[in-house]
């Protein structure tokens, strides 16, 4: 089928369009590496873009893929970086490489606050519909789809994805990142959690009136939507609106074939299907973003209804582990800009926020009277917000510096200000879960309280609580002197 090419400029704040503009950028800034020798995607492909996060190195595309001539697999194109953790998340977003952590969660608060709604545009004008592939020969390994770890249990097809589904009761649409893993050619297994994700919640409707529900399985989409599909949005606020927000114009939309879902029109691929209800087949083991080997068991299926995707698609992959990966580098900016926002609608001052694996928050603040129980109790009322834990630390401590924030767990917390609220929605995934927990999908959250406490006098604080480092325990005259004289001590190098 003939399709016409979206008309489109560079979004609102310079963002890629799509995946190919997204990897032409990252190629021009020196975050992506072509491979041109031929990589196998069972395992091989895996295990080397696995050791390329671990060292932070450029994402690879691999251009000559095992049995599948003609198709490339990119991976890792949203996964760390150095210096700068961040670099892609930040290039994903139109901004330079190396901005500073906060400014980049700085501006996601910002551009959150100011969504807009997506614009649709025919199938004639879609990308993703340059090929349509008739049902005869639906067949999802037709794609490069990666056995990424000799842990997993088999080839995912979904890991840098966006799920599409819809709630029946408000026509709400919800887009977020679910593991998929192939069946057979025309199967899939989802993961959904019922009790902690909104694909879940949405399921639990449908199977209660004994009915499929529609979905979408999005791969390669633009960079900026998938960060909008991995960030913990309220409950009916649209990540479509939110990509908006975060390009700073409206993000291209097209209808589905055979339901009435629909999806970012630039995507490399489009798999539709039906939730099959109550109907559950095994699915995982999958190394997962806790750095562990998680959750095998029973999990929703989806019979292929439809496939669509552009003409010699690119098909793109996470690779989740420890410490780093696609997931850690972008929801450590994310999460905390949504939880800053929360916090802020709610009253409630913070100087700054900061994510670490697995979803622990660190916040700093000026405490004050009932201020430590308030953010508790507001981020407990979001989504993933408060799990497993939060850390609470004072101004003047570095919240993205995690030697920073280990010290002052270390030096300034009173063992009576460990706090655990149990019976907490919790994400199966969680390595540390007691079988009767992942059978319930419940458990306790921590909170560290490292600041000390604002009734303290300030004589009180002069006398025990100054900092001890070269910042603070000696003038800035000799500081100065010292660091005129660096060299000459004989430690230029270092």
């Amino acid at each position: 089928m003939a399709v016409a090419k979206i008309k489109v400029n560079a979004g609102g704040f310079g963002c890629p369009v799509d995946v190919r503009e997204y990897i032409d950028l990252l190629e021009r800034e020196g975050e992506l590496r072509r491979v041109k020798t031929e990589v196998d995607w069972k395992h091989e492909a895996g295990a080397m873009s696995r050791l390329v996060c671990e060292r932070r190195g450029p994402a690879p595309l691999f251009e000559k893929v095992k049995d599948y001539p003609g198709q490339q697999l990119a991976a890792v194109l949203l996964g760390p970086s150095k210096p700068s953790l961040h670099a892609r998340t930040a290039l994903a977003l139109g901004l330079p490489k190396d901005t500073p952590v906060l400014e980049l969660i700085e501006t996601v608060r910002q551009r959150l606050k100011a969504p807009i709604a997506p614009r649709q545009v025919s199938r004639e004008q879609a990308p993703c519909k340059e090929v349509i592939v008739p049902e005869r020969e639906f067949n999802l390994l037709n794609f490069p789809v990666p056995w990424i770890k000799e842990i997993d249990g088999g080839r995912y097809i979904g890991t840098n994805d966006i799920i599409v589904t819809q709630d029946p009761d408000t026509g709400w649409t919800n887009w977020a990142t679910y593991r998929c893993m192939v069946k057979d050619e025309k199967r899939f297994s989802i993961l959904l959690q019922p009790s902690r994700q909104h694909g879940g919640a949405v399921l639990n409707k449908y199977e209660a009136m004994n009915r499929p529900m529609p979905i979408a399985l999005v791969i390669s989409a633009d960079p900026v939507s998938h960060l909008a599909a991995t960030t913990p949005m309220n409950h009916l606020v649209s990540e479509a609106d939110g990509t908006g927000g975060l390009r700073g114009e409206a993000v291209q939309i097209v209808k589905c074939e055979t339901n009435d879902l629909a999806v970012p029109a630039t995507a490399e691929i489009v798999i539709e299907g039906l939730v099959l209800p109550n109907e559950r087949v095994e699915e995982g083991p999958f190394g997962e973003f806790t750095g562990h080997s998680a959750h095998r068991g029973k999990t929703p299926v989806v019979q292929v209804t439809a496939i669509t995707h552009r003409r010699n698609p690119i098909f793109t992959m996470a690779n989740m582990g420890k410490p780093w990966d696609d997931y850690a580098s972008c929801a450590y900016v994310m999460t905390p800009a949504v939880a800053k926002n929360r916090l802020e609608a709610d009253g409630v001052q913070i100087k700054s926020a900061y994510c670490y694996v697995p979803g622990v928050i660190v916040i700093s603040l000026k405490p004050s009277p009932g201020i430590q129980k308030r953010v508790v109790s507001t981020l407990l009322s979001g989504q993933r917000l408060l799990s497993p834990g939060l850390v609470l630390v004072d101004e003047d401590v570095d919240v993205t510096n995690v030697e920073d924030v280990w010290w002052a767990i270390c030096s300034r917390m009173n063992p009576e200000n460990y706090e655990l609220i149990r019976n907490s929605p919790t994400s199966m995934l969680n390595a540390w879960l007691t079988p009767a927990e992942r059978e319930a999908r419940q458990a306790g959250s921590w909170v560290m309280d490292a600041t000390f406490p604002h009734t303290w006098s300030k004589q009180y604080r002069e006398d025990h609580t100054k900092v001890s480092d070269f910042s603070h325990g000696w003038s800035e005259s000799t500081q100065q002197q010292i660091l005129a004289r660096w060299k000459d001590y004989g430690y230029g190098d270092i």
